[in-house]
């Protein structure tokens, strides 16, 4: 299992066993695909956890946006902290 750094997103190409918000190796889509990756990744439990882990270190502290689609992850990143998702009622936490 790969090492998670929380305080860069990266989002290059092929990095996706590091970092949640970067599209795999060959990923040809735009900036309207990229949020569309990332919104079935938040459903996806292994990169949906890293991904809330990441804005719930983003709450907290500053951290660093690369790669082509660093304003898009940056964004979702803020959008997530404002929104975290919370349990269905009835649902064992």
């Amino acid at each position: 299992m790969p090492v998670i750094d929380v305080s860069t997103v990266d989002t290059n190409l092929g990095n996706e066993l590091v970092c949640p918000f970067s599209p795999p190796s060959g990923w040809e889509g735009g900036p309207t695909d990229y949020t569309a990756l990332m919104r079935s990744r938040y459903l996806d439990l292994m990169h949906g956890q890293r991904m809330i882990v990441m804005s719930s270190f983003a709450k907290k502290h500053d951290i660093k946006y690369v790669g082509p689609f660093a304003e898009e992850a940056k964004g979702i990143i803020e959008a997530l902290k404002r929104n975290k998702a919370k349990p269905v009622k009835g649902e064992h936490v």
